[in-house]
C-alpha cells in the first residue's frame, strides 16, 4: 500500500475541486513560518499556507498577498519583476497525522533567478555591486508601485503597526510587550503624512537575483503603505550589506536613509525573531541559551539606537 505524500494529497485534493496541475514530484523551494512553496516544473509556483504558523491570520496574509499580485503581478515595477497571480483558494485536505492543516493555496508564475542570499558574491567588490544595485532597485520600486495600489484598501495597514500589535498579543514577558507598546507609541508619533507602498518583508530568501543580473521580488504577504525607510528591518544582522544596500537606495531616490526610522522597525524585527527563537517553531529560544542571549542582545541593541527605553527586571 502506497503511503501518499503531501504532494500527492495537495494534487488529488486541488484536481477534484477543477485545478490542473502538473503530477508530483514537485521541487520544494523553501519553507517559511506559514508554509511552502514548490516548483512546479511548468513555468508555476504553488505555494501552499498552513492554518497555523506565524502572527496574524493565514486567511489575512493570503488576502494581501493575493490583492497586491493582483495590482501588482506580471510586470516590472521599479527595479523588480513581479509574479503573475494565476490561482488561489481554499484548501481543505483530508484528515492526515503527517501534515499540518492547510488553509489555501496560490499559484504563481515563477521568476527567474536564486534568492539573494544564495547569490551573493564571495569577491567584496562584486558583493558591493550587488548590494548596491539590489539597493537601487528597491528605490525604484517605492517610487513605482504607489501609481498601482490603492491607499485606501483595507489589507494594506502599516506593516510596522501590524506586527507591534500582533507581537505585544504574543510575546510573554512583560518587559516585552511594554517595549511593543512603546514602539506603537513612537512609531505613530513620528508618522509623516506621506507613506509608500512596501513589500513589508523583504529578505534574501525573497529578493532573487537572475543570471542577468534582473531581481524578482515574491512573497506579498506582510504588504502594507507605511515609512519606506522601515523597509530595511531585516538587515540589521548584516551590516557590512546592509550599508550596500543603503548606498545603492540612498542613490537612486536622492534621499539619505533615516536611521532613527530604519533601527525603531530593525526593532520590531528583532522582537520577532526572539518570539520565533530563529526558527519555525515559537518558543525555542528558551530551549538554546547562546541562541537567547543573541536574540535578546539584538533587541536591546536595536532598542538602543532607535531611542526606546528597555526595562531590565534586574534593575527593580
Amino acid at each position: 500500500m502506497k503511503l501518499n505524500g503531501i504532494e500527492d494529497i495537495v494534487h488529488e485534493t486541488l484536481r477534484a475541486q477543477g485545478l490542473d496541475l502538473p503530477p508530483p514530484p514537485w521541487t520544494e523551494l523553501g519553507q517559511g513560518v506559514w508554509g511552502v512553496v514548490y516548483d512546479l516544473q511548468d513555468g508555476t509556483v504553488l505555494k501552499l499556507v498552513r492554518k497555523r504558523g506565524g502572527l496574524g491570520s493565514p486567511a489575512a496574509l493570503i488576502f494581501r498577498e493575493t490583492e497586491a499580485l493582483k495590482a501588482l503581478g506580471g510586470r516590472r515595477i521599479g527595479g523588480f519583476d513581479i509574479p503573475s497571480l494565476i490561482g488561489h483558494g481554499e484548501l481543505h485536505l483530508p484528515s492526515n497525522p503527517l501534515f499540518a492543516p492547510m488553509e489555501g493555496y496560490l499559484r504563481m508564475s515563477k521568476l527567474q533567478g536564486l534568492p539573494l542570499g544564495q547569490n551573493l558574491p564571495y569577491n567584496p567588490d562584486k558583493r558591493q555591486q550587488v548590494a548596491e544595485a539590489f539597493g537601487a532597485a528597491l528605490a525604484d520600486f517605492h517610487a513605482a508601485a504607489d501609481g498601482h495600489i490603492d491607499r485606501e484598501h483595507p489589507a494594506f495597514a502599516d506593516p510596522i503597526i501590524r506586527a507591534a500589535t500582533q507581537l505585544k498579543t504574543a510575546l510573554r514577558s512583560p518587559e516585552d510587550r511594554a517595549l511593543a507598546d512603546e514602539i506603537i507609541d513612537t512609531w505613530q508619533a513620528r508618522q509623516r503624512n506621506s507613506s509608500t507602498f512596501l513589500h513589508g518583508d523583504i529578505n534574501f530568501s525573497n529578493v532573487l537575483l537572475a543570471a542577468d543580473g534582473a531581481y524578482g521580488l515574491c512573497d506579498f504577504a506582510e504588504a502594507g503603505f507605511g515609512v519606506a525607510h522601515s523597509e530595511f528591518r531585516h538587515f540589521e544582522e548584516r551590516p557590512e550589506v546592509r550599508d550596500m544596500i543603503f548606498l545603492g537606495y540612498q542613490a537612486a531616490s536622492g534621499k539619505p536613509v533615516d536611521l532613527d526610522t530604519y533601527y525603531i522597525a530593525a526593532t520590531v524585527n528583532a522582537l520577532g525573531s526572539l518570539y520565533f527563537g530563529g526558527a519555525v517553531q515559537p518558543g525555542v529560544a528558551a530551549n538554546d541559551p547562546r541562541t537567547g542571549i543573541r536574540l535578546r542582545g539584538m533587541v536591546r541593541h536595536c532598542a538602543k539606537r532607535a531611542g526606546l527605553h528597555i526595562h531590565d527586571p534586574q534593575e527593580g
